[in-house]
């Protein structure tokens, strides 16, 4: 069973309507997303309109917008000034650009996404990438909301691009994660089905350590995009972002997921259960005494 994905989709003769007037965004667009990311900002730091740059960007900017998916796709990228923004909030004099950017991204996680999972019929996303400029990303496209207007205009007629050796690759990824899901699922099985402590006990153990392959095998596919869309990446066409993309195509990355988001929650109601409390990450505890 494939998956549909923008990435590997026939190019549209047009950029989204629903977004767009021709290659023009759509007042009501603009507004309602830097509408939310300034309300956001302005209840957590001090004067946001000077150190911040916002774009929307990815493949639901692109020609590439039509796949079928539920709801769309819409990233906003966010471009900090770092020392602007530390001469405003002096309580982050001594954070690096990363820590800054890790901060942000936690209080979105936190406080921001849970608003706009479904947007209007988008899941829209807000990300800080440590870098300023948005080209050093090499995006698809990327449409400044402040300025309104294109900052990198979509291509007409990109199409992923075929190298054997990728699609190989792709395709022991895909073998490898289904052995990782089967043994997962195997586990899980035992779990439920055991009926002493001492087999509940070593079918846990086996749980455990599946859950954690998974996490990890996700965790290497993802980096590998974070790479591709970077100083050091070459964007759309990187192998990194084929692979992601392909993994998305067979369902793997879906499968992946799902269970990496289950041990996390799990992880969380032990926390609950311990002490009463879920336990903050060391970013969100330092987002909390500076913030």
């Amino acid at each position: 069973m494939t998956f549909a994905t923008s990435y590997f989709s026939r190019p549209s003769e047009q950029l989204d309507p629903k977004l767009f007037d021709d290659e023009g965004l759509k007042p009501w667009v603009r507004t309602g997303i830097l509408s939310m990311l300034f309300e956001h900002f302005a209840t957590n730091y001090v004067s946001p309109h000077t150190w911040t740059r916002a774009w929307i960007a990815g493949s639901g900017v692109s020609y590439q917008w039509e796949a079928a998916r539920a709801p769309g796709d819409l990233d906003c990228l966010v471009g900090i000034n770092y020392v602007l923004f530390r001469q405003s909030n002096p309580d982050y004099a001594s954070f690096s650009n990363q820590e800054i950017a890790s901060s942000i991204n936690d209080g979105f996680n936190a406080d921001l996404m849970p608003k706009t999972r479904n947007w209007e019929g988008y899941e829209l996303t807000y990300y800080v990438n440590e870098q300023s400029d948005i080209r050093d990303i090499n995006p698809y496209a990327a449409y400044d909301l402040i300025a309104d207007t294109w900052e990198v205009k979509p291509e007409r007629n990109m199409t992923a691009p075929y190298v054997r050796a990728w699609e190989q690759k792709a395709k022991r990824d895909e073998s490898t994660a289904k052995e990782m899901l089967s043994r997962h699922a195997s586990a899980l099985q035992e779990v439920r089905g055991a009926t002493n402590p001492a087999h509940r006990l070593n079918a846990e153990r086996r749980l455990k350590l599946a859950e954690s392959q998974v996490s990890t095998f996700f965790d290497d596919i993802h980096a590998g995009r974070k790479v591709a869309f970077s100083r050091i990446g070459a964007g759309y066409s990187d192998f990194n972002n084929y692979r992601w993309q392909a993994g998305k195509r067979s369902g793997i990355i879906q499968d992946l997921r799902a269970i990496k988001d289950s041990k996390t929650e799990a992880e969380k109601q032990k926390q609950l259960q311990t002490y009463g409390i879920e336990l903050p990450d060391t970013n969100t505890l330092l987002r909390r005494i500076h913030g």
